[in-house]
Formats: structure tokens, sequence, C-alpha cells
């Protein structure tokens, strides 16, 4: 078996962590709410089946992802939890993901009639969620039609409406637009849209096992007895929903990105530093080689990390982000030397680049910046 990596840049992640999370959630949302942990998009990237072995480990009572596959690649992996798949799934995927006990969620009026055509053969009744549109204008049926809709797909009596759901647009937002309060409002004018169609489908003899509406930000604020399931992702990883939104105390992030220097070199003062010649060292330096790059998902631009960990001080990157390779400046770091371990993001000593901070460096969020580090950078388990 070859014992070089892939990649000589990794991520660590420490299930540990993501577990105990997971922990002090359940406790947050309380008893009486059911706790789906989000491991799609590789569990934010820290890796779908580990992250889903460590939240189940924690108490969640079921996984979110969103597609059949990557709940296929769960089930493949030994895993029986309940499955929800919250993405569409075409009508010639049905009977595949139907007979791997995945849950799916009907999430527009199209698909909600191809399904129900789709089991007219099926042997066995199947549970389905189905998706309402409250104002994020994605996926879902039209609110003020959908209690016809589902009480139609309810009389197939291959069909068991097992729940039904909703996504909330600004949860971690509660002044966006810029207004006060503006996304707090819009929040309860969502849920009560969302109140009012599970009341009429109770009185249409619909009942509903699950209702569910809450992420993140909406586990922490937005919780109510009409829910009994809440969706949280971003949280569990130990990461801030939003600026607005931290997280509470005792969520610990699972996941640190590193690599290694490959070489420091000695620079005179007027040398150009990587492609486009876009730097130039103004004093005699000290430039360190990294062998991470922008196919690693170490972002190239329009704008890059800004700064790595090198024996625990921060060194800025220099020129163009390479495809395998990165250049910085250890002129402040004298000690720095081929070998050393770099943190791209993570702790070390008593510095951190957290994924809140290169996250508004990058000019996005900590959710786009864990979730694009490359497939292909191998995920370490501690």
């Amino acid at each position: 078996m070859n014992s070089i990596p892939l990649r000589p840049a990794w991520v660590e992640i420490n299930t540990q962590a993501i577990e105990n999370n997971t922990r002090h959630l359940k406790k947050i949302v309380g008893g009486a709410t059911e706790l789906m942990a989000m491991v799609k998009a590789n569990a934010y990237g820290h890796g779908a089946v580990e992250a889903a072995r460590a939240v189940l480990r924690g108490g969640a009572d079921w996984l979110g992802v969103y597609s059949a596959g990557e709940g296929i690649e769960l089930r493949e992996a030994g895993i029986t939890a309940p499955i929800l798949v919250l993405g569409p799934t075409m009508p010639e995927w049905l009977q595949e993901a139907l007979w791997r006990d995945l849950t799916l969620v009907i999430p527009s009026r199209e698909l909600l009639f191809a399904f129900s055509n789709a089991l007219a053969s099926h042997p066995e009744q199947v549970r389905v969620h189905v998706k309402i549109d409250t104002g994020m204008t994605r996926l879902g049926l039209d609110a003020a039609t959908a209690v016809d809709e589902i009480v139609q797909l309810a009389r197939n009596d291959k069909v068991c409406v097992e729940g039904i759901l909703t996504h909330l647009a600004v949860a971690d937002d509660p002044h966006a637009r810029g207004m006060e309060n503006w996304g707090t409002a819009f929040t309860r004018r969502q849920l009560e849209i969302f109140a009012r169609v599970a009341e009429e489908l109770e009185r249409a003899g619909v009942p509903l096992k699950y209702r569910h509406a809450t992420n993140s930000p909406g586990s922490l604020f937005h919780l109510q007895p009409l829910l009994n399931l809440t969706r949280s992702g971003i949280l569990l990883y130990g990461l801030h929903p939003s600026a607005d939104t931290p997280r509470p105390e005792n969520f610990e992030p699972a996941l640190s990105f590193k690599t290694r220097v490959a070489m420091v070199r000695e620079v005179p003062a007027g040398r150009f530093v990587s492609y486009g010649a876009t730097f130039e060292t103004r004093r005699p330096s000290r430039v360190g080689v990294l062998m991470v790059g922008y196919a690693d998902g170490f972002r190239r631009g329009p704008k890059n990390y800004g700064s790595v960990l090198v024996r625990g001080k921060r060194a800025p990157i220099i020129g163009r982000v390479c495809m395998d390779q990165t250049m910085i400046d250890v002129t402040d770091i004298p000690e720095a030397q081929a070998g050393d371990q770099v943190v791209l993001l993570g702790k070390q000593g008593k510095e951190e680049l957290s994924a809140e901070e290169i996250g508004a460096q990058l000019g996005t969020n900590n959710y786009e910046t864990v979730t694009t580090i490359s497939a292909r950078v191998p995920r370490i388990y501690v």
C-alpha cells in the first residue's frame, strides 16, 4: 500500500468536537424536538461518512442530505439511521432511492405528480415530506395551493405524507436588507404561513408526524411548539451561523486545514514573486514555498486567504496562489524552515485563523470557506 499521501496538504477533523457540538445542540432544542444533522456537501467539507457517525453518537435522530446519491453513499457505509433527501429526486432515480430506504422530499408540483404516478407499481407504502415555499423562492409548493395538492397526494394509498417542511431565508440576519428587525419580521411571517398550511392539512384529514422549518440559527432563536424536528449543519461543525447569530458557548470548530513548507529561500529586494509579477519584494526577504494551491481549494482570486500560520505566527501570502504551490513571506519568522507544518485554517499556538475571518477576507462566508476545500485533499480524523 502506498504510504505517500495523494496531496501534501490535508484537513484534520476532530470528530469528538462534532459529537460534543451535537450533544450541546440537542440540549438547546429540548427533548420534544428531534434533530436532523445536515451532512450534505460532504458534511460541509468535513467528510460525510465520519461526520454522520459522529453526529449519531452525539444523539442526532436524522441525517439530512441534498441528493439521493449522497444518501446512498451513507447507506453503503453501513449507516442505517433515517436519511432525508432534501433536494429534488428525478423520477428515474426513485426506485433506487426508495430501495435504499431514503425518505424523499417532494419539492415541486411537477415532481409531486410524477412521484405519485411512479409509485403505482411500488410494493410498499412510501413515506415522504413535502416542501412548502413560504418566502425563500427556491424549492417548494406554493403555500396558497399546497394544501389541496398535498391532500390529493395523500389519497394515494402508496404514499404516507409523514411531514412538511419549509426553509427560512433570513433566520441568520435579523436586520436583513439593512433594515432594523426586517429579517426577524420576515422569518415570523414565513413561520406563520407554514403554521397555517400545517393547520389546514390537519383539518383536511392529513395528520403530520413531522413539521420542520428551522436551520442552525432558527434552532437557536425561532423554535416553537408547532415544530418538532429541526435541521442543523453549521453549528454541528462548531462554526458561527452568522455574525448576528454567533454559536453558543461550548461549541468548538472541528476542522483544520494544513500543509508544509517545501523550502525557504533568501530573496533580495526588487525581485518579483509568482505568476503575473504582481508582487515585488521591498526588502531582502525570506520566501517560503508552501505545498498547497488553488487545486486544493486554497483560493487564488479575486482574493486569497491573506495569511497563514507558521511557528505560531502569521505569515502573509505574497504573489498569486499557484495550482499546487503558494509563496509566503517569512522574513519576520527567522526560525521558519523547510518541513514546518503550516496552518491555513485553524489554530497554531496562541494564533487562530478562523473560517469566519477567512470568509470575510475572501468576501464570502464560513460555509463556503470550508465546503470548497477540494475533495482531493485527504481528511484525517483525530
